[in-house]
């Protein structure tokens, strides 16, 4: 097939690039995971308390490595404020921008996976476009954004095989006239994603463009103090505070006392902040997801029988959680409020799940605006 042929007929790159994709980006999860385990879990031990000195010092390693890798080896990355972004970087742009994320998300930095793969994915696309021929920018943007979409596709498959995306059993039917709570979920989840992105935002502002040591350094400190005073006021393990926190959502139906659950979501979102707007590296998604459920939890402990079953409050909050953190129109945020509501749910959580989404969008996005200032190189350094 000649290359014209190729740029006029992206498909088979664009099947490849996905394929590749899906296996290469389940690997780097994995990856991801087992360190993350590995040094938080594993390590420390099943004590009933991890020492302050390794809390404090792995995070300050992970600063100090962060800043080294975006000064020295490259920073072809951008700020998790940004959200997911995908670009066309090269496989030497990648190296930087993989070891910034795995050294942040290892380090216990409260950000996701989900920039590693969208990473890993776009890489991929472009190798593959470029490999086959496919000049045309327009095409070969293509099978880079389907290089993404497998990558991104990964954060799936554990979840599907072990059956987990479900968060436990659902009431058979929800009256409409019963949603109110609903709303105060929403309101909870989007008001602490909301400042939380506030914050951040304006940390990024002061941070500038480039790596900042003392930054990055103060915002370790501050998520080693965050989990550890939850430690030491909650007696419950600090992985509800470090690292994005999705594997904990199913855990959190076992909190029972609404006090620690509030801590919690304060402290979490405390951590979010500085993590996000610092200049460490990962995504923004799961650990608002995190804090969306809590919020969710909060409400159906403090209204108890009248309100609703834990579940169905979790999984309106991880929709909120999503919604006030995706800038997204109308119509696709009522669409990815069904689709989460029947796939984490059942059909008869569904309406509280669009619910919830409205709510969230409705939230005028603050930290948007602030981020708009700043100089573009500090949201998207290195691009």
């Amino acid at each position: 097939m000649s290359s014209g042929q190729t740029a006029r007929r992206p498909f088979p790159a664009m099947a490849i690039a996905a394929v590749i994709s899906l296996l290469v980006g389940y690997v780097v999860l994995q990856i991801v995971n087992t360190g993350i385990v590995l040094l938080w879990e594993t390590i420390p031990g099943s004590g009933s308390a991890t020492p302050a000195w390794y809390v404090i010092g792995l995070l300050l390693i992970a600063a100090l490595l962060v800043f080294i890798i975006r000064r020295y080896i490259g920073d072809a990355g951008h700020s998790p404020i940004g959200g997911i972004a995908i670009s066309d970087i090269t496989p030497r742009q990648y190296v930087g921008v993989i070891l910034a994320i795995v050294a942040s998300l290892w380090g216990g930095v409260v950000l996701g996976p989900e920039v590693a793969l969208v990473t890993t994915g776009s890489v991929i696309g472009g190798v593959v476009a470029k490999s086959m021929g496919i000049i045309d920018p327009t095409m070969s943007k293509k099978v880079i954004g389907i290089g993404a979409l497998g990558a991104i596709l990964a954060l799936f498959v554990g979840p599907i095989l072990a059956g987990t995306l479900k968060l436990g059993s659902l009431p058979k039917s929800i009256a409409v006239d019963q949603l109110g709570w609903a709303i105060v979920v929403a309101l909870i989840t989007t008001l602490a994603v909301t400042v939380s992105r506030v914050a951040a935002a304006l940390l990024a502002r002061r941070a500038g463009t480039g790596p900042h040591v003392i930054i990055l350094i103060a915002a370790a400190l501050i998520v080693a103090v965050s989990a550890l005073t939850v430690q030491h006021r909650t007696n419950e393990g600090i992985l509800f505070i470090v690292t994005s926190g999705e594997e904990f959502i199913s855990k959190l139906p076992t909190l029972t006392v609404t006090s620690t659950v509030v801590a919690i979501l304060i402290f979490k979102a405390i951590a979010y902040a500085v993590s996000l707007g610092s200049g460490f590296r990962g995504g923004p998604f799961f650990p608002a997801m995190f804090i969306g459920a809590s919020a969710g939890l909060i409400v159906s402990l403090t209204m108890g029988s009248t309100g609703p079953s834990v579940p169905a409050a979790i999984v309106v909050g991880v929709v909120a959680s999503l919604i006030a953190t995706a800038p997204m129109k109308w119509p696709i945020a009522i669409a990815l409020g069904a689709v989460l509501g029947l796939v984490m749910g059942t059909w008869t959580l569904v309406p509280a799940a669009v619910l919830g989404a409205v709510i969230a969008r409705a939230v005028p996005r603050w930290g948007d605006r602030i981020t708009s200032v700043i100089p573009t190189t500090a949201v998207h350094a290195g691009r």
